[in-house]
């Protein structure tokens, strides 16, 4: 039985996801992950005779933004579930790597006409080559790789991967494919089978969009919590609804306004990349909470953070919240300006961690002026919707933030999209 291992360029994937909408004849499709390794496998078998085949790997490389303008927050997070979702329903190995956006927006379309930024992805090819050499250079890891590619740059990589004995099939896009690769002749020595086209695959790989109720779990829900919605949580995931998802992602623009440091200005081209760290967790008592909004605030001895009642990881609700409770959490930015830093992944607290400041250890609260209260993140405007027969307008906001990115799934990266594909 030959064994297979995948080797996917997902940032050129994502980009070209257009193309395979176009072909297709419908702006909303999709590739479903889940099927694309059995499908590509498929289609070596028959070159095979119909083979037993065995996928022993597939592995995914690509980008996620850090140093972004907050009111991206959603399509980040959502990006990053996505590549959750990957390892853990269908046990891809991912290997991510971060863009610095200095402050910017996500999409090109977001940003001032004048600003020529363009976002730099860093490591992705690399780390997709050196992973297939090495796995062919390892006896009886893999007889046969598919690279999912399109970049001429992987030219080298894949007549090397040939010349250690093993077969080489690329799955690529039309219009978005090297010459060399597409060369019926293989001039260049990089495939052992026919190009497998995945516009060709369409039907195969098509993401099915099946509507079904869930109930929203959003706190700031409001009316029926049973909703209709094409999502399919992930195990121990809390659903929100797309209005709630809207709601949030105000919120949280408004706390970071707020409170939290912003990002690097616009203009710093010339700074260096920030680097990839492993995430450290560190302990902090809950100081503040905005139980209406759906925020509150962590103590810890280097400064305050700010969490969003999205940034709970699974066994800890925000119901379960109060103040002076013992958490855990990582870093997402620190404390600057005289603003709180942000925080993620607060969780129920580890006691090996060690115990944090209480309290009264720490300089006297500043959100606790009852002469002058402090306005919560968001309540300069009236986010909730109109109710089935409320005969009154909505507050307009006053200012308005900028509109939250519209990201109805996983998968938005268009040509000018969240993580363009830059060569």
């Amino acid at each position: 039985m030959a064994k297979i291992m995948l080797f996917i360029d997902g940032t050129w994937l994502y980009a070209n996801n257009r193309r395979l909408s176009e072909s297709y004849g419908d702006a909303s499709y999709r590739v479903d992950f889940g099927k694309l390794p059995s499908v590509l496998a498929e289609e070596v078998s028959q070159y095979l005779g119909k083979a037993d085949i065995d996928v022993v790997r597939t592995y995914l490389f690509a980008s996620y933004a850090i140093n972004y303008n907050p009111l991206d927050e959603d399509a980040v997070l959502r990006r990053k579930d996505f590549f959750d979702m990957l390892k853990e329903e269908y046990h891809y190995e991912v290997e991510v790597f971060p863009i610095n956006y200095i402050g910017r927006r996500l999409r090109k379309t977001d940003r001032d006409p004048g600003d020529t930024f363009e976002p730099k992805e860093k490591c992705v090819d690399i780390a997709l080559a050196t992973n297939m050499l090495y796995y062919a250079a390892i006896p009886q890891a893999y007889d046969i790789a598919i690279a999912v590619v399109g970049d001429r740059d992987f030219m080298p990589m894949l007549q090397s991967v040939r010349r250690l004995g093993k077969r080489v099939a690329i799955a690529s896009i039309k219009n978005s494919c090297a010459p060399e690769f597409a060369d019926p002749h293989d001039d260049a020595r990089v495939k052992d089978y026919d190009i497998i086209w995945l516009d060709d695959l369409l039907q195969k790989l098509e993401l099915k969009w099946e509507r079904h109720q869930l109930k929203c779990e959003s706190p700031v829900h409001k009316g029926n919590p049973l909703v209709w919605t094409t999502f399919h949580p992930r195990k121990n995931q809390k659903f929100y609804c797309d209005i709630c998802r809207q709601e949030i992602s105000r919120q949280r623009y408004a706390g970071y306004q707020d409170y939290a440091p912003p990002p690097a200005e616009p203009g710093q081209e010339n700074l260096p990349p920030m680097p990839s760290a492993p995430a450290v967790r560190i302990p902090g008592v809950i100081k503040k909470l905005f139980n209406d909004r759906g925020f509150g605030f962590i103590s810890t001895e280097i400064g305050d953070y700010y969490f969003h009642l999205t940034d709970l990881v699974p066994g800890l609700d925000f119901s379960e919240c109060m103040e002076n409770l013992t958490v855990d959490f990582e870093v997402k930015r620190p404390p600057a300006n005289g603003k709180a830093g942000a925080a993620q992944k607060v969780g129920r607290h580890n006691p090996e961690l060690g115990m944090a400041y209480q309290p009264s250890e720490y300089p006297p609260d500043p959100y606790a002026d009852e002469d002058q209260p402090m306005d919560a993140p968001g309540e300069s405007y009236d986010a909730a919707p109109v109710e089935a027969g409320d005969e009154g307008e909505p507050a307009q906001p006053d200012p308005a933030p900028p509109a939250a990115p519209k990201d109805e799934d996983f998968f938005d990266d268009e040509e000018d999209g969240q993580l363009k594909y830059i060569k």
